[in-house]
């Protein structure tokens, strides 16, 4: 039997200056660049090679609670349900709408989701007889959608009700829903066209046969609860309020665990992870740093 190798980690380099716990953020690995949103209601670029060299590209006063680029454009939800527009060509505000009642927890190219329960996305044919709750809004869910992630013809929400549920993108009805956690599902992420993984309030990382909509395998992943997934093709890094980072073969197998006393890591709870590329990542904390990642593996 061939030998695992050992994984080796270094915190490269921490991104400080933000004055509130830091919700979100979006890297751009083409100019590698992450723009970060708080609680405080700020918005900061960074130069992932000049740590020190942080700009303030939108304040409000509000917390921000997601942040996507959308082309050309960021996209900011707030506490509010306001979500923000910023041209990135002039780190200029150009729109702020009122598009949810309460926060809005993601926001995607064509869609976004929160407290309220609605989901925002394109019209439909079905919109122009009838339609849902207006022209481009559904009432998905009781309580508060979270998460979404996207495959090629699906995407895929978490709700607040334990539900995740999947959607056809093209006429965005529900195909299936997929239940077993007991509690919100924060975070989820796809490991290949038939697997799905997700987490959150319980604390448990379930994987999910999308080919028959059940649970086949679940880890308990943190002792409190989790809150970001992300997957780079080979490893998957999940967070949690327990103010750690673990590492997890897509078997769910674990292979590493980062934390303040073994890598010098985040003081609090650590809201999202995210690869930059198939070695590094960035991740983000209620301690109001981000820090960058960097994975080997020594044979």
């Amino acid at each position: 039997m061939a030998r695992r190798p050992d994984i080796q980690i270094t915190k490269v380099a921490q991104f400080a200056g933000h004055k509130d716990s830091i919700y979100d953020f979006v890297l751009d690995a083409e100019t590698r660049t992450i723009y970060s949103a708080c609680a405080g209601g700020f918005v900061v670029k960074w130069d992932i090679d000049n740590p020190e060299e942080g700009t303030m590209i939108l304040q409000s006063g509000e917390a921000f609670y997601s942040i996507a680029k959308v082309g050309n454009t960021l996209k900011v939800g707030s506490r509010s349900g306001v979500i923000y527009t910023v041209d990135l060509a002039t780190n200029s505000l150009v729109e702020s709408t009122q598009l949810h009642q309460g926060g809005v927890f993601f926001i995607g190219g064509k869609y976004s989701g929160g407290e309220d329960g609605v989901l925002l996305r394109p019209k439909t044919i079905a919109d122009s007889v009838g339609g849902h709750f207006g022209k481009n809004t559904m009432l998905l869910a009781p309580d508060s959608l979270r998460c979404a992630v996207e495959s090629e013809d699906s995407l895929f929400v978490g709700a607040s009700d334990n539900i995740i549920y999947e959607l056809d993108k093209s006429t965005y009805e529900v195909k299936q829903k997929l239940m077993g956690h007991t509690n919100s599902v924060f975070a989820l992420a796809l490991i290949d066209e038939n697997t799905l993984v997700s987490t959150g309030r319980d604390a448990m990382i379930r994987a999910w046969d999308l080919t028959i909509g059940k649970e086949v395998h679940s880890v308990p992943a943190h002792e409190y609860q989790a809150k970001s997934l992300s997957y780079n093709g080979h490893i998957l890094l999940s967070s949690s309020m327990d103010k750690s980072i673990k590492l997890w073969s897509k078997e769910l197998e674990l292979l590493k665990v980062i934390d303040l006393d073994r890598y010098d890591g985040h003081t609090n709870c650590i809201n999202k992870v995210e690869w930059l590329d198939e070695n590094m990542f960035v991740s983000c904390s209620d301690d109001r740093s981000l820090y960058l990642w960097k994975v080997e593996f020594m044979f």
